[in-house]
């Protein structure tokens, strides 16, 4: 089968690098992709110089007679792109444009999880900078903590933690002057108690499949300090959930979520990324994405034993005979992943203009780490050069998460050798590694 993938991040390269693996994919196209996943073998780049366009990337995709659509991004599923693959009756693994306002906008998003009945965090929408300071100082005042999130897409960036006063009043600033336009309309939520981490599936024909479960690290700084970013390292699995978190979740959350989009008559074919805060009562939901997290993806990607292009064969209505896939259950198979993501020394308040040369044995890999590229660029000689942002993610596998861990900074501190003003945490998993009892809050 013919694939095209779309997008160029680090999530895209980890997508990438798990369909190469796959037994049903003979050929993988990659719009735009970057050049550090040039090591892929047999993978075409997609001339952006001809294909520079939603309607471009469809005609070619009618032209090469691709099989299947993957969308890595949320950006092109909120302006519907998987409904213009399916007007001309390409299968397309991302939601449609109705189905992608789960993510692009948080006050649906809110809607539905009240109207599913799924837990969430009480809350209130805010239309205005007034509202959003009334509803917010009356949460604050009340319970010594507030949430705040843009409406629309921030890049991860758009929500605000606050349980300090200078922390909501910055917040108002960035909300109404950085992220104005996604900030439009604001969600204004309790500040939940419990631990974060996050659930992913593929959804669409056929039955639910989990990826399993994930812990991104969002503060730039160790020990959960600074300010927040796209998500600075991960791990998976979570062993401190409790041992049927699945079946709760699938029960709270995925199966009534379903049922709601099927009342409203919206269908999802995708990736879905449960934001969870698991408490005392069990998971509440923080958020919707409609994609694979960045650097969850990384983590998933080198940690399951499932062969992805299967299931979004089968979730695409491509497959005939389930009984053929193997699709074994990711808890019983998967191994520990940890990814350490590698940021520009400015990320995230600027952009580097001295870039560093990478060499390309780096993007090599091998069964224990791989190194995934998010913002790399290539000079007119082919030199992989760093770029601005979260640049690189370093995984390392393993069986136990201390191996896991050492591998990824074994391989943190050979990309440092070339690249010395990178910045990155060092503290990815530690807890996890450090815990004695798989089964705490």
């Amino acid at each position: 089968m013919k694939f095209l993938l779309i997008g160029k991040g680090g999530r895209e390269h980890a997508i990438a690098w798990k369909l190469m693996q796959s037994k049903v994919v003979t050929e993988l196209f990659l719009w735009p992709g970057n050049p550090g996943m040039n090591h892929l073998p047999d993978a075409v780049f997609v001339d952006q110089g001809i294909v520079s366009s939603h309607a471009d990337i469809v005609q070619y995709c009618m032209q090469q007679q691709i099989d299947v659509v993957v969308v890595g991004p949320e950006g092109p599923l909120a302006e519907g792109i998987a409904d213009e693959f399916s007007s001309s009756g390409i299968r397309c693994f991302g939601p449609k444009k109705g189905a992608a306002l789960l993510e692009s906008s948080k006050a649906f998003s809110k809607e539905v999880l009240d109207a599913a009945g799924i837990p969430t965090a009480s809350h209130n929408v805010a239309r205005s900078r007034a509202e959003c300071e009334s509803y917010a100082n009356e949460r604050f005042n009340k319970t010594g903590g507030v949430v705040l999130k843009a409406s629309g897409l921030a890049a991860g960036k758009g929500v605000f933690v606050c349980s300090e006063q200078r922390q909501l009043d910055a917040a108002y600033d960035m909300l109404y002057g950085s992220f104005s336009e996604a900030a439009e309309t604001v969600v204004v939520e309790e500040l939940m108690i419990g631990r974060e981490c996050s659930y992913f599936c593929c959804l669409g024909s056929g039955e639910h499949r989990s990826l399993g479960f994930a812990v991104d690290f969002k503060r730039l700084e160790e020990q959960d300090q600074g300010p927040n970013t796209g998500g600075m390292g991960c791990y998976t699995p979570v062993p401190w959930l409790p041992v049927d978190a699945e079946a709760e979740v699938r029960r709270k959350v995925i199966d009534p979520l379903l049922k709601e989009l099927e009342l409203r008559g919206i269908e999802y074919t995708g990736f879905l990324y449960v934001g969870l805060m698991w408490t005392k009562a069990g998971p509440k939901v923080v958020e919707f994405n409609v994609r694979l997290g960045d650097p969850e993806a990384q983590v998933m990607a080198i940690s399951s034993k499932l062969d992805w292009g299967e299931v979004i064969l089968e979730k695409v209505g491509l497959v005939s005979d389930q009984s053929s896939l193997n699709l074994a259950s990711p808890a019983a198979s998967d191994s520990c992943a940890v990814g350490v993501v590698m940021a520009s020394e400015s990320y995230p308040y600027g952009k580097d203009v001295d870039p560093s040369q990478l060499p390309r044995q780096l993007f090599d890999g091998n069964q224990t780490s791989q190194v995934f590229a998010a913002s790399i660029s290539a000079d007119d000689e082919g030199n992989l050069l760093t770029g601005s942002g979260r640049v690189l993610t370093v995984t390392g596998c393993a069986e136990d998460f201390r191996s896991a861990r050492n591998y990824a900074y074994k391989g943190v501190d050979e990309v440092a050798k070339h690249w010395p003003r990178a910045r990155w945490r060092r503290d990815i998993a530690k807890r996890v590694s450090d815990e004695k009892s798989n089964h705490v809050l």
